[in-house]
């Protein structure tokens, strides 16, 4: 009966190849060669609210990277640990104890690669209450990018993105020789 349902296959200069498969052939192995090589990545996100942390989780972990969610500033700097694994920072501007700018100078002045070009981890601000003051201040501490509340998912992947790309291939600050 399965023999019944079988569709002829026409055979010679008639025969259409399956272009779908081979295109999909084709994008699975591109795909796979880069996953391959792409280094998984460790963002490290810093809010005060629980649900922001989960929705950053959701929807950064699409990346398919780690995504290590911090709900209190003072776990980062009790734990050092933390940092020392991590690509990417976004930070949140307002918690309760610090602001993220706070937060960004005081792990500066622990680890002076922090937020600086060329080494450790990249670090993005997100902001309900932009002011030129504080673009201002996160430029001089290192910060690569500000992001305004609410935040748009696309701008969040893509700055994400960019970041990563940019970001020290190690983690690791740079050598006292470069």
């Amino acid at each position: 009966m399965a023999l019944a349902k079988m569709r002829s296959v026409p055979s010679g200069r008639n025969r259409r190849p399956n272009t779908g498969l081979v295109v999909a052939r084709l994008l699975l192995f591109r795909w796979s060669s880069m996953n391959a090589q792409q280094k998984v990545k460790t963002i490290l996100v810093i809010d005060d609210d629980p649900a922001v942390l989960q929705s950053y989780g959701r929807l950064l972990g699409r990346l398919g990277h780690q995504v290590v969610l911090v709900a209190e500033c003072d776990r980062l700097q009790r734990d050092p640990g933390l940092l020392g694994t991590a690509d990417l920072l976004i930070v949140d501007q307002r918690m309760p104890g610090a602001t993220g700018l706070d937060l960004v100078a005081a792990l500066r002045r622990r680890q002076p690669w922090i937020g600086a070009t060329g080494g450790g981890p990249v670090v993005l601000l997100v902001s309900g209450f932009l002011s030129e003051d504080l673009r201002l201040r996160a430029a001089r501490l290192g910060v690569t990018g500000v992001i305004e509340k609410p935040v748009n998912p696309h701008l969040l992947l893509q700055m994400v993105r960019d970041a990563l790309a940019d970001a020290h291939p190690d983690g690791a600050p740079p050598s006292a020789h470069s």
